[in-house]
């Protein structure tokens, strides 16, 4: 609807849609797994397996970079100069995202143990490992996701087996602990980390993400300011708002969907949600089948990570999650469900694996795209079909921000060239981009709008903005223009 009426383009949905379609396929697969085998332990012992190693290999991987080893190709490698502080990513390149990958580890361990699959000393010795890599993130998601994974385990304790309150309380303490004392730990194994101080009352860039989402859903309530908006209606409205940092996403998944997608669709959605939640996790009924509990601890997980990141864009997570709702769904509805023709699945396979091709080497268009422009100086010199948009493509803004690269701001440009770059900057709010948009608009007699593109500018990349300051005070001295934005933006140590 957003696509038809004009407030989202088939570029911004394609992807999503494709996302959608593979979650729904995911579902079906966790809810026929179940209806064939009839019980859910098989698929949660595939997948608990698989999290469970992924999570311990990670942070092997994690000792490898706070050592400053150069492992590359088999382990990212992170720059450590035992001065700047570090946080231990694995090879998923994200702390947070590992934090979380960890977190489903942990509840793989305790459902493992549940199927005796594991002795409790093990276990436990497992999970020491595993809360380890955890503090090495320095990530404040889990202080929320352990524990509620530590009173759930507790909660179901007398459905369950081989989970003592001791064993719990002990794990918590030594997480405690070891997120206290890692300064003085990294200190003596050669890495510097930040204090807990700093991750507790440090800058919070987030809580401005929060504000200029809710400034978007209460400004377009109805309808959203269209999927895949959040980081357009940043750049225009980020100079009313403190500085943070130029993001595509709230940070919050219930925030993004109101200002995206409009209050009225975001209430129906979670209300759902919440209710298919409550009805097939979370009631006592539920609680004491131990699968469902190794599904709900998935669920907390991902629900927590959700509310200051977007986990669910990655498929690592997207996917197995689906699998689990899918089965414990089935297993919670047994009757449920709708047969599928085995006729109609080899017709629709062929197809998506034909798009998947497709997508794959559109795909790499643009990635070709962009090595062009590293391989020249001059962007002139780069062949037209590296950086022209074929007749049918699932990412025609990236052409367009090709052919951004190479405008030249200058005076007396046309009406239809400066709306281009309005609109192709406000889909790609980089610095480098909102520079370009803001000397546009001041060779071109809009003075006062190229104030505000600086202010934003500034709110935006707050980090790197007194070298643009520094910049601009050099064309101020170039041209009037630039002199009249240059005395109202921001001081240079502007936080």
């Amino acid at each position: 609807m957003q696509m038809f009426v004009g407030l989202s383009s088939y570029a911004a949905i394609a992807y999503p849609l494709f996302m959608l379609f593979s979650l729904i396929c995911a579902m079906g697969l966790g809810a026929t797994w179940v209806k064939i085998e009839a019980n859910m332990d098989a698929i949660c012992w595939a997948i608990s397996l698989v999290f469970l190693g992924a999570a311990l290999l990670s942070v092997a991987m994690q000792q490898v970079q706070i050592m400053g080893l150069d492992w590359r190709p088999f382990v990212m490698y992170m720059r450590n100069d035992g001065s700047s502080p570090v946080r231990a990513f694995a090879n998923v390149a994200q702390p947070n995202q590992l934090a979380l990958l960890i977190c489903f580890g942990l509840a793989s361990l305790w459902w493992l143990l549940q199927v005796s699959r594991l002795s409790g000393f093990v276990a436990w010795s497992l999970a020491c490992c595993l809360l380890w890599g955890v503090v090495l993130t320095q990530s404040r998601i889990a202080w929320i996701i352990l524990p509620l994974f530590a009173g759930l385990s507790l909660l179901v304790r007398q459905h369950s087996r081989r989970v003592s309150w001791l064993s719990v309380a002990s794990l918590l303490l030594i997480y405690v602990v070891l997120l206290l004392s890692l300064p003085t730990i990294a200190k003596w194994m050669g890495f510097v980390v930040g204090t807990l101080g700093e991750r507790v009352g440090g800058r919070s860039e987030r809580s401005v993400l929060l504000q200029h989402a809710w400034a978007m859903a209460t400004t377009h309530p109805w309808f959203g300011v269209g999927w895949f908006g959040f980081g357009a209606q940043q750049v225009s409205i980020a100079a009313d708002f403190s500085s943070t940092t130029y993001a595509e996403h709230a940070h919050n998944i219930v925030l993004n969907f109101a200002a995206e997608l409009g209050f009225p669709f975001t209430l129906v959605f979670f209300s759902v949600l919440l209710i298919w939640c409550w009805k097939t996790c979370c009631n006592k009924f539920s609680l004491q089948h131990r699968s469902v509990v190794f599904v709900l601890m998935i669920l907390l997980a991902v629900g927590v990570h959700s509310l200051v990141e977007f986990p669910l864009w990655y498929a690592y997570v997207l996917l197995p999650v689906g699998v689990l709702m899918g089965a414990v769904h089935q297993l919670r509805w047994p009757n449920a469900g709708m047969p599928v023709s085995f006729r109609l699945v080899k017709v629709i396979v062929p197809i998506c694996l034909g798009l998947l091709i497709w997508a794959w080497i559109d795909f790499h268009r643009v990635v070709d795209g962009f090595l062009a422009f590293r391989q020249v100086k001059d962007y002139a010199d780069i062949p037209a079909q590296k950086i022209t948009a074929p007749r049918l493509t699932f990412m025609p803004d990236y052409y367009d921000y090709f052919q951004l690269l190479r405008v030249t701001p200058r005076v007396g440009m046309s009406e239809a060239e400066i709306q281009f770059v309005e609109k192709a900057s406000h889909r790609f709010g980089y610095v480098h981009i909102l520079d370009k948009l803001a000397q546009v608009y001041c060779l071109n007699g809009r003075i006062e709008t190229a104030k505000r593109t600086m202010q934003s500018l500034q709110r935006l990349h707050p980090l790197v903005y007194t070298e643009y300051y520094d910049y601009w005070r050099a064309l101020a001295k170039t041209h009037s223009c630039y002199a009249d934005v240059f005395a109202s933006m921001p001081p240079r140590d502007a936080q």
